[in-house]
């Protein structure tokens, strides 16, 4: 048995497909392709398939990983790769698929591009309002949590949580915002949240926002691989 890394891209109409129906459509592609995946053992065995944090709904990805595992030590990763390039939809195109380096649990940060489209203020001073939002110190997110059974609506402090921030504006009503966000099992920021809460404090309705995941990160900010 020999594990391997599927590298894909998650674009266009895509990007609406639940990560429930995104594992169904991995599940049958494998399965097209011939790829003999190993099965968890138990009553109900389930080919292995493990996703490094998953996109929210609504988010395009350019570099999303999924885990399997292959019964059969002789298959050649690039085969792997070509099999299965051939039996995914459109908007899902296979990058890579490699041997994997690092758990898939230890990717610990996410690197996001956020476009935003509207024509209230000009673009020069949206990057100012966006930038200046950004490094507030009291600047918080309303995140549903559990206290026992009950959920519980939590304030969460930022400061210290957004990493390398870029905005920039080439043409018209567009801002380009780049930045790195908490993605882990244990504490994440969901780009689309943030940048909500960044509107209602500047008090801007844009027309639209398009937000990409370029790619993950370890704890140490390196490219996860």
């Amino acid at each position: 048995m020999q594990s391997a890394r599927i590298f894909f891209e998650k674009s266009g109409d895509a990007k609406f497909i639940s990560h429930l129906d995104l594992m169904r459509c991995f599940s049958r592609a494998l399965i097209r392709a011939d790829i003999p995946l190993w099965y968890t053992e138990g009553f109900n065995p389930r080919p292995y398939m493990n996703f490094a944090m998953p996109l929210s709904l609504g988010m395009e990805g350019l570099a999303e990983i999924l885990d399997i595992r292959v019964n059969d030590d002789n298959l050649k990763l690039s085969d792997i790769k070509d099999r299965l390039s051939k039996t995914m939809p459109p908007d899902i195109k296979i990058i890579d698929v490699k041997a994997p380096i690092k758990k898939a649990q230890l990717v610990a940060f996410s690197r996001y591009k956020i476009e935003i489209c509207q024509d209230k203020v000009p673009s020069d001073k949206l990057c100012e309002l966006i930038k200046t939002t950004l490094d507030d110190e009291n600047l918080t997110i309303s995140k549903v949590g559990k206290q026992g059974k009950r959920k519980v609506v939590k304030e969460i402090a930022l400061t210290g949580h957004i990493k390398d921030v870029k905005i920039w504006s080439d043409n018209g009503d567009t801002v380009t915002v780049l930045l790195t966000l908490p993605s882990n099992p244990t504490f994440g920021i969901n780009p689309s949240i943030l940048i909500t809460r960044v509107f209602e404090l500047i008090d801007i309705d844009p027309i639209y926002v398009h937000i990409t995941r370029k790619y993950m990160l370890d704890e140490n900010l390196d490219k996860f691989e």
